[in-house]
């Protein structure tokens, strides 16, 4: 097979989507004038980071990786997947190409790009990678660099995707792509290496708070543009193209084989060797199915309002949220088990609950994406009084523990759930009831009758201190690590469910 390019410099831009011919990029637009372009690359779904960069650098779907970003900040990508990355394979044919990766997020050094491949890896804050690049690119003839850049996308989040301060970014990060490339420019290796930009996802425009976010399947999140130049690469409008397509057109442009277990292919027209609408081939079989969301009928309030609903949060937009709802870092909008549910890798949420001293229960839905260590899921608490609280975390991999302790109790009251044996990506009904006048509280996991305990106490929360229902973090002690999962239709009543309530429940989400 003809190789095309010595080397290729991969940029990878967070949260950037489609959004970079709405600033100016003036090193962008000099690099790429006689390169190929997709304006309409499609991207992983959900379109969170760990999702996208694993297909984008590992040439297979996201089922198929199984990265997240709560994987990715916890465990290496295995040696010996069958999904290696295009580091990998590069290795594994020359083991002595000099390969490199500089991220601002060290999730994909850490949990993305396999350990033990001898790739020089350093991370930074975007702005502080330039100089330690070009001082590599000066001492070292390069095969593979890649770049991760982050500032875009926490722009997104602060502010909103398509806003100035996110725009603004883009042309800060298309600054940094200009000195590096410069720096390949004066090596005089720009012919020879094939360069490229491309988006992980893009984002939506400010919510009712004021923040974007993604994860979703918007025109404006799954969407990105692919950029690339050189070594080879023609003068087109690139179509029907993927993210994941994007780690065969870096190995087919330095001549390797494409591994036959990716489900990815080289961009039609990309390089004059490569036609037009070639089927993009299936991979290895994938065993496990994702179940697809219902639609969410709209109908929970008005069927269940003898249960006297408090707070209900069906996810189904950031704007839907109360007003007083407070976030910590990154929350994601992604499909449940009714239309949309929110995942919380990355962040959590607290919400004022609308109860005082009285009987309430808490019902939700909830997906663990993986189970390991002590994982907080949701919770009541009051933050003015740290003496009381009732939280349901996963913990020890194999249980659900609701932990409760009233103010006149000086011990913790702890209930055990075992977890099914499938536990990952598998959706679960939790409910949980407290019984201000008897002391009893109940925990229950999908719809079976209430197992039920006495409390040492009656009282959870003192008057003129209202409570804030938690989730994804548990304030009462201490905040844990963060929920890496979905939660979908949660719901406080005012008050004690009763086993024939998880009836009606379960009749309602079963049918």
């Amino acid at each position: 097979m003809k190789a095309w390019a010595k080397r290729v410099v991969l940029f990878g831009i967070d949260g950037a989507g489609t959004f970079f011919e709405q600033t100016p990029t003036p090193n962008i637009d000099r690099i790429f004038k006689n390169g190929a372009v997709s304006r309409r690359t499609l991207t992983e779904i959900p379109t969170i980071s760990a999702e996208c960069w694993g297909s984008m650098l590992h040439g297979v779907d996201c089922r198929r990786h199984g990265l997240t970003n709560w994987v990715t900040g916890k465990r290496p990508y295995p040696l010996d997947s069958p999904y290696p990355s295009v580091f990998r394979v590069i290795r594994e044919h020359w083991p002595q190409a000099e390969l490199a990766s500089f991220c601002d997020w060290n999730n994909v050094n850490f949990g993305i790009i396999e350990d033990g491949l001898d790739v020089y890896k350093y991370h930074a804050k975007d702005y502080d990678l330039v100089e330690p690049a070009i001082e590599y690119i000066n001492s070292h003839d390069f095969t593979l660099l890649y770049f991760h850049f982050d500032s875009v996308d926490h722009e997104g989040h602060a502010h909103g995707y398509g806003t100035p301060e996110h725009l603004a970014m883009i042309s800060k990060n298309d600054e940094y792509i200009g000195s590096i490339v410069s720096a390949i420019e004066k090596r005089g290796w720009l012919e020879d290496t094939m360069i490229i930009v491309e988006a992980d996802h893009g984002g939506t425009p400010p919510n009712a708070n004021g923040r974007g976010s993604h994860g979703g399947d918007s025109d404006a999140e799954k969407y990105v543009c692919f950029y690339a130049a050189g070594g080879g690469v023609q003068h087109a409008e690139l179509h029907d193209m993927l993210v994941r397509d994007t780690a065969p057109a870096i190995l087919h442009a330095m001549g390797l084989e494409i591994p036959h277990t990716w489900n990815s292919r080289v961009p039609g027209g990309l390089f004059a060797d490569v036609p037009e609408n070639l089927p993009r081939p299936e991979g290895l079989p994938l065993e496990r199915k994702e179940p697809q969301p219902k639609p969410e009928t709209g109908r929970f309030l008005q069927q269940f309002s003898d249960l006297k609903p408090a707070l209900y949060l069906p996810f189904e937009s950031f704007d839907a949220l109360p007003q007083d709802a407070e976030q910590q870092g990154k929350l994601y909008l992604v499909d449940g088990v009714l239309g949309h549910g929110m995942r919380f890798d990355d962040g959590s949420l607290s919400v004022p609950c609308g109860i005082s001293n009285e009987s309430f229960s808490l019902t939700a839905w909830v997906k663990l994406n993986a189970v390991a260590g002590r994982m907080p899921i949701m919770g009541v608490h009051c933050p003015e009084n740290p003496a009381s609280w009732l939280y349901v975390v996963a913990t020890d991999e194999d249980h659900l523990v609701l932990t409760v302790r009233t103010l006149d109790a000086e011990k913790t009251k702890n209930m055990d759930i075992g977890l099914p044996p499938q536990r990952e990506g598998v959706w679960m009904f939790l409910a949980i009831s407290f019984d201000a006048e008897t002391g009893i509280t109940g925990f229950s996991m999908n719809f079976e009758p209430l197992i039920c305990q006495q409390l040492p106490g009656k009282q959870l929360f003192l008057d003129g201190q209202p409570p804030r229902l938690f989730l994804g973090r548990d304030d009462a002690q201490g905040p844990g690590q963060m929920l890496p999962g979905v939660l979908d239709d949660v719901c406080l009543y005012r008050k004690a469910l009763k086993d024939d309530d998880l009836a009606k429940l379960k009749a309602y989400y079963m049918e």
